[in-house]
């Protein structure tokens, strides 16, 4: 018996493997188990077709038509302004692209979301550490070390001593339910929320760096027509004081022309103010003082407005989905919150940690390279939690409350991003009927205006009938200005509204 014992001890001890082996098996396969909802993308379907879109428009040749088809790269939306043909509007835009703040700042944000997503991958990785210790400590007297001594057998051990010690520290929380999976599944959501918000963002800035362009430019033009409405005034002023100091008129008629053209020079102070204001506002787009755009802007434009394209391709509601980058940054953020009901239900469940600590322990400097002095611990350590007064379920409640908030918002958004997109639509159609009835008008007053002066050339009318005329033009001019002002800034919604196509590279992309 004396010798079968160690012979026994000997054939169990191979077993010890073969159950580890099988329980890190077991507790591979377990890791294969994800606990809680997965995405799955709300009912929030946008109507089959625009509403707006089913409205005639009036065949003109100077109207833009809507046309509403599938559309995935019909347009470059990436560089949808330069449909404007400008290219001083062209070089704003990437300027802003490359400089605003604000577009920097959403960058930085997905530098941090992408961060946190390396640190959460990390969370369900093996941790390995290291340490070295050396140092001298002393024991007290009356502890252990004077207990040793007190029998009188043997001297009590000195009270100081030296320790040096080399070791390695590893652990690996095992991801048994998912939980490690369902945090990098949200941070990876919210790296995508990011992104998606700096393309928003993008949209944003360069709606608005056209839509204020743009409106700089009409009251340029705006101020054009009321200076040629101030000269005409004042030529009018001097034919009436002509007149009346000559007995053809009376002297009424002066003070009434004089209080004309003072109503002519009262306009170009507004018009002037809002000129300083859109250059301003540029300027702050940009990144940049005010008053630094005014030698790049010039006092008026170089040319005239373009025409608007001859087709602006719309699409269909359910495009929104795919190419509005708030529609997108709102599943994301529902996507992030669904995996987060995981990870708190994951808390529910039992976790097991693999560890171990090893190295090189003694009380000499010298002793560290032999081979006794190594030392090691190993194990599992697994938590259950038992009593935790219903904070953990609290928890999953919070986080199944904030998924379907989530989930209300995503709805929300895409119906207000088909609102956004049908009532651009509708204001786009509108100004070009508005359009079509100035441009008509305008034509009749060039006729006028060229009859009268066939009149005043065969001594049929007087100058003061032909300069009247030509104000009246002028007026009809300032409206059919101010409308295509207006249907531009509406094209330029639409396009925000549409969501462009901000996902394509984009060789203006914010600098920081």
């Amino acid at each position: 018996m004396a010798i079968d014992a160690p012979r026994d001890r000997r054939a169990a001890a191979p077993a010890r493997p073969v159950r580890a082996a099988f329980a890190l098996a077991a507790a591979a396969a377990l890791c294969g188990c994800v606990v809680g909802p997965d995405f799955q993308r709300p009912d929030a379907a946008p109507p089959p077709a625009w509403e707006a879109v089913s409205a005639p428009v009036p065949p003109a040749a100077e109207m833009s038509g809507l046309a509403s088809r599938p559309v995935a790269r019909a347009f470059d939306g990436r560089r949808w302004w330069s449909v404007f043909a400008d290219p001083a509007l062209d070089r704003l835009v990437d300027e802003a692209v490359r400089q605003n703040l604000d577009l920097q700042t959403a960058a930085l944000r997905i530098e941090e979301a992408r961060a946190q997503l390396v640190a959460a991958k990390s969370e369900g990785e093996p941790a390995l550490s290291g340490d070295a210790v050396a140092g001298r400590q002393r024991m007290s007297e009356n502890g252990i070390a004077g207990a040793l001594g007190a029998g009188g057998a043997q001297p009590a051990p000195s009270p100081y001593g030296d320790l040096y010690q080399i070791g390695f520290d590893a652990t690996w929380e095992l991801d048994l339910w998912g939980k490690a999976r369902r945090v990098v599944e949200a941070e990876r959501a919210g790296v995508e929320s990011a992104e998606q918000a700096r393309g928003d963002a993008q949209i944003s800035l360069t709606a608005e760096v056209a839509r204020t362009y743009l409106a700089l430019r009409g009251y340029q033009r705006q101020r054009a027509i009321a200076a040629a409405d101030v000269d005409d005034q004042r030529r009018l002023l001097r034919l009436t004081q002509s007149r009346s100091a000559n007995g053809f008129a009376a002297e009424a008629d002066a003070v009434a022309q004089q209080a004309q053209l003072s109503s002519a020079l009262a306009q170009l102070p507004p018009i002037d103010r809002s000129i300083t204001q859109a250059a301003n506002r540029l300027a702050l787009l940009l990144a940049l003082p005010p008053g630094a755009l005014n030698d790049r802007l010039g006092p008026e434009p170089a040319a005239a407005a373009a025409p608007l394209p001859p087709e602006v391709p719309v699409g269909l509601p359910g495009d929104l989905l795919r190419r509005r980058p708030d529609v997108m940054k709102s599943e994301a953020e529902l996507r992030a919150a669904t995996a987060k009901v995981g990870q708190a239900k994951a808390q529910l469940f039992p976790s097991i940690e693999l560890g171990g600590f090893g190295g090189l322990q003694a009380t000499h400097a010298n002793d560290l390279g032999d081979w006794a002095s190594r030392f090691w611990i190993g194990g599992l350590q697994v938590s259950i939690p038992i009593f935790e007064g219903g904070k953990l379920k609290a928890q999953i409640r919070t986080a199944d409350a904030q998924m379907r908030e989530a989930a209300l918002g995503y709805r929300s958004t895409v119906l207000q991003a088909v609102h956004d997109a049908n009532g651009a639509i509708d204001a786009y159609a509108q100004e070009q009927r508005h359009a079509s009835a100035l441009a008509r008008q305008a034509d009749d007053a060039r006729r006028s205006r060229d009859l009268m002066r066939e009149r005043w050339r065969s001594g049929f009318a007087s100058l003061v009938d032909v300069l009247g005329v030509e104000r009246q033009l002028r007026q009809t001019d300032r409206q059919a200005l101010q409308s295509a002002v207006a249907a531009q800034t509406d094209l330029v919604a639409l396009y925000k509204a549409l969501g462009g196509d901000w996902g394509a590279p984009d060789p203006g992309t914010a600098a920081h």
